[in-house]
């Protein structure tokens, strides 16, 4: 794709992505018109406008920005490990954050100090799995961090089934089985915005990167050759795409898929590049997500958990990608 063609996707999925952030406030028992919700966001607006941006912004912004982090860590990963089905729990990210989670609901903590715990815990979950594929220098860096994401999610997930075996059946069990379903419901503006941090630090580097990541997906060998140390760059990559991870699992909870069907969905339309494949995968997960929202709500007054939205939904359409894909290669 040219480099105009590029900037004319990006710049119409950034039109998609805000037209779809100002429908989701539009629609709904708290509607409100997008000229009064602009008015609202820059001056004083309608008491209409102002009750749909604090009962239903912070959770717009918290789907936005877990959407978009999840498939941008997916790209990452995929193009990191020249494998399509790489998604961001490959190092144990989500089931560490699951984890930290579990034990803070277990232990009677706060809002505050869950979501603490679940970024805590997916942050040592992949600290552990770069650390222990860094120290086996093996001659595969690729094989190595897989089978030491395998590690650590295998023990993230018997501290799991340890905490739930602990947990209270009628007081405690619930409330930790509601969150490892995912869920935006529960974000306030405070910890909306505790994830904005963390997921805008992790997407620049991974910007920043750019072509060195396409460097890094021909292999170690032609890297070197290309003048790119392929060791240090692949753990930076790492490194900055489990903190988005992170830092997404830990507002909304597990939430699975769209790491995995964005960036299949955004490599049909931008191509390989990785300076056009991570945002756009970025804005078409920030799409999913606001829909499995919307989607969420719109069965009657029980709310169903985005993690089973997000695979109801993203299964059947990965399938029909990978079809697609198939009978065009």
């Amino acid at each position: 794709m040219s480099r105009r063609g590029a900037v004319l996707w990006r710049l119409a999925l950034a039109l998609l992505v805000l037209a779809g952030a100002f429908g989701a406030l539009g629609t709904g028992p708290l509607a409100a018109p997008p000229n009064e919700l602009l008015s609202a966001l820059f001056t004083e607006g309608t008491a209409r406008a102002e009750l749909a941006l604090s009962l239903r912004g912070p959770r717009l912004l918290a789907a936005l920005t877990c959407g978009a982090a999840l498939a941008g860590a997916g790209a990452a990963f995929q193009i990191l490990f020249r494998n399509p089905l790489a998604s961001p729990d490959l190092l144990g990210v989500s089931s560490g954050a699951g984890f930290g989670a579990a034990l803070a609901l277990l232990l009677g903590a706060g809002a505050a100090l869950i979501q603490t715990a679940a970024f805590a815990g997916g942050l040592a979950a992949g600290a552990l799995a770069i650390g222990c594929a860094a120290l086996a220098r093996s001659g595969d860096g690729r094989l190595a961090l897989i089978l030491c994401g395998v590690v650590a999610g295998a023990l993230a997930s018997a501290g799991l089934g340890l905490v739930v075996t602990a947990a209270e059946p009628y007081s405690q069990l619930p409330s930790i089985t509601y969150w490892l379903l995912g869920s935006f419901t529960r974000a306030t503006l405070s910890e909306a915005l505790f994830a904005v941090a963390p997921v805008a630090m992790g997407t620049a580097i991974l910007l920043w990167l750019g072509f060195r990541l396409d460097g890094l997906s021909l292999g170690d060998e032609q890297a070197r050759s290309l003048g790119l140390p392929a060791r240090p760059l692949r753990l930076v990559a790492l490194a900055a795409a489990a903190l988005i991870t992170s830092a997404a699992v830990a507002v909304a909870g597990v939430v699975g898929w769209i790491g995995l069907l964005a960036p299949h969905a955004a490599r049909r339309i931008v191509g390989e590049r990785a300076q056009d494949l991570i945002p756009a995968s970025m804005a078409l997960g920030a799409l999913f997500a606001l829909l499995i929202d919307r989607l969420a709500t719109a069965f009657g007054p029980a709310e169903i958990p985005v993690g089973l939205l997000s695979a109801a939904i993203g299964a059947p359409a990965f399938l029909i990608l990978f079809v697609l894909t198939s009978r065009r290669a």
